[in-house]
């Protein structure tokens, strides 16, 4: 673990941790997610370009050196209740420009205001609009981080349901896939954990579910059937809560006869590699990932 690393651990579980374990008022959470890295810039050969139809909205970011046939759908985290593009455009520039993929981060419904299931109902609008664009559902990488994640894997297994072909593959970073809480490393990391705690994850999902069962196939696709499912990568910390989630959610889908593997970086923070800008780990973490993205491709 580099040293800048373990700094970065040290202020989040005494500033973001505490925030979001008190959390009362999910308005005033997004205010704070809401710029992204302090001080991070687009490169130059980075550009945006804002999408907004009668169903959906969400930002394209593209490097000059994008391929025009394949691209990737980022589903951002947030515990369902804050985040957006603005939040991780740090983070996905890195992985446009790395795996050489356009990606479009939708910019789905948020609760309380819009309980489950309308992010999932959003993500598979937005599917759809990128097969109505053109593009084939073998170049598609869906990925997502933490919620962003469970709900990348939620719209796979709903995209079975809807009768449309699956994505080429998927790319998910620390996923919480299960809103029950009942994985191991939900108590055995929760004082080790820099950012997360099951107090926070409780209200995140309260909010999110409302009346709705926390196994859900669709809330929680732990519990769902995975069969099917393209291949898959899966990156964690070893401190984070969510441990258990992103390894059960590996087991799972290869007993179902699919194809995923996971890395488990040593006490990295939760979604370590939106702190690319300033860890090592997380510049690695993107090659990484760029690395799985680029030899599914090629395949």
């Amino acid at each position: 673990m580099s040293v800048r690393a373990s700094i970065m651990s040290f202020v989040l579980k005494r500033t973001i941790k505490k925030q979001m374990s008190n959390l009362q008022d999910p308005a005033a959470m997004r205010g704070a997610a809401g710029g992204g890295m302090p001080g991070s810039r687009l490169p130059v050969d980075i550009r945006t370009e804002t999408v907004a139809t009668e169903s959906m909205r969400g930002e394209w970011v593209i490097s000059d050196d994008s391929a025009s046939d394949a691209v990737m759908l980022y589903l951002h985290g947030g515990g369902y209740i804050f985040g957006s593009p603005d939040s991780h455009r740090d983070l996905v520039w890195r992985l446009a420009k790395a795996s050489g993929l356009r990606v479009f981060v939708l910019d789905y419904r948020l609760a309380p205001e819009h309980p489950f299931p309308a992010a999932v109902d959003d993500a598979l609008v937005a599917y759809q609009w990128l097969l109505d664009q053109g593009i084939a559902a073998q170049k598609i990488v869906v990925a997502g981080d933490s919620a962003g994640g469970g709900l990348a894997t939620a719209l796979m297994v709903q995209t079975k349901t809807a009768g449309l072909a699956m994505p080429g593959q998927a790319v998910l970073i620390s996923p919480w896939v299960d809103l029950s809480l009942s994985g191991e490393s939900m108590a055995l990391n929760a004082q080790q954990d820099a950012m997360l705690s099951p107090q926070a994850l409780g209200k995140f999902a309260a909010y999110y579910l409302g009346d709705e069962d926390p196994k859900h196939p669709l809330a929680s696709p732990l519990f769902a059937d995975l069969t099917g499912l393209p291949p898959t990568f899966v990156m964690v910390g070893s401190n984070e809560v969510l441990c258990s989630d992103a390894q059960q959610l590996v087991a799972n889908i290869n007993m179902a006869g699919g194809s995923a593997e996971i890395t488990i970086w040593n006490k990295m923070p939760h979604v370590f590699p939106l702190l690319s800008a300033i860890i090592p780990e997380g510049k690695q973490a993107i090659a990484e990932i760029a690395g799985f993205i680029r030899l599914h491709l090629d395949a």
